[in-house]
């Protein structure tokens, strides 16, 4: 009996020693050089200054192209040449006008799309509006909404239906109870709906704060997953038609979450962040190698990290289809990418001049053999 009871026991420890090893699998630390394959370089010229990242990939006919839009102007260029073949503006005033501030643009394969005062415009890829709607006015218990992308949100057309993001400026603590953060606006019926999460109540340690208030979000359409990454969570927020869930997506650094202070200049509230704060950035799926991406800033790049001698850290963290994390990946600074069918591209900077910028095209397949 003795003996039976030795021979259970050491089968059970071999199963938890078993467990343990496969899943305190080592995680591949890598460079941004050990998976960029192509460069893509975009031309650009005196209006073209800031081309921003947020391309979108389509196809006409037997062509291909990269579309863009920043404020009041719509940039196209042709793929992979990367020559810039037309930069349209749209007016501000007048009856193709499409205001002076615009809180949202972005493109679709055939629209550009933009919010003002509260109202989303259609217009053509030719400097035409289209359309006009008025978007839902601010409830009660949401204060005032913020459609905004100027933070890094994602605005979108999915089948029709206008994804839009309210970001709220800071966090404040009625704000917890509400959860229509991402308008769906269909403009067949001017209809709407949402794609409903809350804030952790652990952001209630983070009121006040800008940094802390504005997730990102990203969509999966194949499996129809939105992706939420809030700014001080090692998680991300899955979110599907019939379920939400968390899922691990941070690195095995110590991101140290700085809340910052406010002052009051009369009768204004000034907001100072902290300029050191570690924070998870913008999130991405990208459909041709199907995997996740998200964004970690450890180590800020100021000047009191470098007085003390902490080395700026940023690290994409890259999940597979199944949200399992595959790699780390040390990047040379901030930056940020988008997809086509070729693979991913990540903005790299200006290596020949100032007249172009560049992109990395990344073979995520070469992970395992870099392990």
């Amino acid at each position: 009996m003795v003996k039976y009871r030795i021979i259970a026991f050491l089968f059970s420890a071999t199963i938890v020693i078993s467990c343990t090893t496969k899943s305190d699998k080592e995680i591949p630390v890598l460079e941004l050089k050990d998976l960029i394959v192509d460069t893509l370089y975009l031309e650009k010229d005196t209006k073209t200054k800031n081309l921003g990242t947020n391309f979108n990939y389509i196809k006409r006919g037997n062509e291909e192209f990269l579309l863009t839009s920043q404020q009041h102007r719509y940039i196209e260029y042709s793929y992979p040449e990367g020559k810039l073949i037309r930069d349209q503006f749209y007016e501000a005033e007048g009856p193709d006008g499409i205001g002076s501030f615009l809180q949202v643009n972005f493109i679709d394969d055939s629209s550009a799309w933009f919010v003002s005062n509260q109202k989303l415009i259609q217009a053509d890829q030719y400097g035409n509006v289209l359309s006009r709607y008025d978007l839902p006015a601010s409830p009660k218990d949401r204060l005032t909404v913020n459609y905004n992308t100027l933070s890094g949100t994602k605005a979108m057309n999915v089948d029709g239906k206008i994804i839009i993001p309210d970001v709220p400026f800071v966090l404040k603590e009625p704000l917890f109870n509400y959860e229509n953060w991402l308008l769906e606006f269909d403009p067949k019926d001017s209809s709407i709906n949402y794609v409903k999460f809350k804030y952790p109540t652990k952001y209630l340690d983070f009121l006040d704060d800008p940094t802390f208030a504005t997730y990102q979000n990203a969509y999966n359409r194949t499996d129809d997953l939105h992706l939420i990454s809030f700014p001080a969570d090692d998680s991300l927020l899955v979110i599907s038609p019939s379920s939400q869930k968390w899922i691990y997506a941070g690195v095995d650094d110590r991101m140290e979450f700085l809340v910052g202070r406010t002052e009051q200049k009369g009768e204004y509230t000034v907001f100072l962040q902290d300029g050191n704060t570690s924070k998870y950035s913008w999130v991405d799926y990208d459909p041709t190698n199907n995997v996740y991406l998200r964004e970690a800033i450890i180590t800020v790049d100021s000047e009191s990290n470098r007085k003390e001698g902490r080395k700026p850290l940023t690290k994409l963290v890259v999940l597979n289809k199944d949200f399992e994390k595959i790699a780390e990946v040390i990047l040379p600074h901030l930056t940020r990418g988008f997809s086509t069918p070729n693979g991913y591209y990540l903005y790299i900077g200006y290596p020949h001049s100032e007249d172009e910028v560049a992109f990395g095209r990344l073979d995520f397949s070469k992970i395992n053999s870099l392990e």
